[in-house]
């Protein structure tokens, strides 16, 4: 995967946690009173982006272990 991928993926993990703290960090999420229907939509969305950008990061990095393991020569073999 190219540097462009990463940092696409970091974005996306970036963006979800941001989404995830957002309602608190602005104070738009009065402190103990309910969720608002807001910041649920904030957590929900947030927590899948967190996770779709943490499952991208470890796909990518199988993938780049995947392709060293490939170019590795094996250990040889007596004959």
């Amino acid at each position: 995967m190219s540097r462009l991928g990463i940092i696409g993926i970091g974005l996306l993990f970036a963006t979800g946690i941001w989404l995830v703290a957002a309602p608190f960090v602005t104070g738009q999420q009065p402190d103990g009173t309910s969720w608002t229907a807001a910041t649920r939509n904030d957590v929900i969305a947030g927590a899948l982006l967190t996770l779709l950008g943490f499952a991208g990061f470890f796909t990518a990095l199988a993938g780049h272990i995947a392709d060293l393991y490939a170019r590795s020569a094996g250990p040889s073999v007596p004959q």
